[in-house]
């Protein structure tokens, strides 16, 4: 249950899941906003030029700015403004408070680590799943234009752009879409049904389906069923964004790679691992989960 009545003693964690649906498309709208209005402050020519302004190469740092300003109102604001409404305490419903062990933090780093490989070859088995050519044509260009928004984000030339890089494309991701799927989405959920599982799967499906990407479809599933059992073991926010910031900072030291050796990033798109990989994975999981358990002391919410 939630740590206090909500607004007026009636907004429960049932309702509250309804209205972060609600907040998260408003703040879609509140977000584009901002940035085209950060756009016009920074210098930007008329209102019409700021879709183009969001592709082209030379403008890397506002199209960084803006992706920063979206995700935190489409997730960020949307949780804690649902927290505070059915428990008035947020960041303590969320679990900004809780602290973890060093060895917790550890063993989540390595099972982070594990899903990696787990990952990649569902990516593999992903590639596998039969689509029908009109299909296939719609998956490909949704796998295009997420490429190119990373492309154009991860333009680096040194050192500098990597930390703003593993900043704006590690960091703040994890932040702000870990405070919206765990700390609201998943734990509204299960607070609201006392189903951990359930919580766990729908939420995993909702992450993977908002990153608009069929051939990782099943990758983040797997990712976001990890971290949604390191929260549901801890309670701890900062257990979950430590482990999202580790896997998106892998991918943004691949790219920085890729970048100094003038290698295009696409190759990123090529790791992908045998099955047989991923069922050890899945077994190095199931098995290890129980250190990480024992670590958090078998905390539930």
């Amino acid at each position: 249950m939630s740590d206090q009545k909500g607004l007026l003693g009636v907004i429960n964690e049932k309702t509250g899941l309804f209205i972060l649906i609600l907040l998260m498309g408003v703040g879609m709208l509140l977000g584009s906003l901002i940035a085209m209005l950060a756009w016009k402050i920074t210098g930007g020519a008329q209102s019409e030029d700021f879709q183009l302004a969001l592709s082209n190469p030379a403008n890397v740092n506002f199209i960084r700015l803006a992706q920063t300003i979206l995700a935190a109102c489409i997730f960020f604001l949307p949780a804690v403004i649902t927290t505070w409404i059915v428990s008035r305490k947020p960041f303590l419903f969320i679990g900004f408070h809780q602290k973890l062990k060093a060895s917790t933090i550890l063993w989540g780093c390595l099972l982070m680590g594990i899903t990696v490989l787990l990952s990649g070859s569902l990516a593999a088995l992903n590639e596998m799943i039969p689509l029908g050519e009109q299909l296939k044509v719609y998956a490909q260009s949704m796998e295009a234009s997420y490429m190119k928004q990373v492309e154009l984000m991860s333009i680096m030339n040194g050192t500098g752009d990597l930390i703003v890089a593993l900043l704006v494309m590690a960091l703040a991701p994890a932040l702000f879409e870990e405070v919206f799927f765990r700390g609201g989405f998943q734990n509204l959920m299960y607070r609201a049904t006392g189903k951990m599982w359930a919580s766990i799967l729908i939420t995993s499906l909702l992450f993977s389906a908002i990153h608009f990407s069929f051939y990782g479809f099943l990758s983040r599933v797997a990712l976001s069923i990890v971290l949604g059992l390191l929260y549901a073991y801890t309670q701890s926010i900062w257990m979950v964004v430590i482990a999202h910031f580790l896997n998106n900072a892998m991918g943004v030291f691949q790219i920085y790679y890729l970048r100094m050796k003038g290698l295009p990033i696409t190759d990123l798109s090529e790791d992908k691992y045998p099955i047989w990989w991923g069922i050890i994975a899945l077994g190095a999981l199931v098995y290890l989960f129980k250190f990480f358990k024992k670590s958090a002391d078998g905390i539930r919410f």
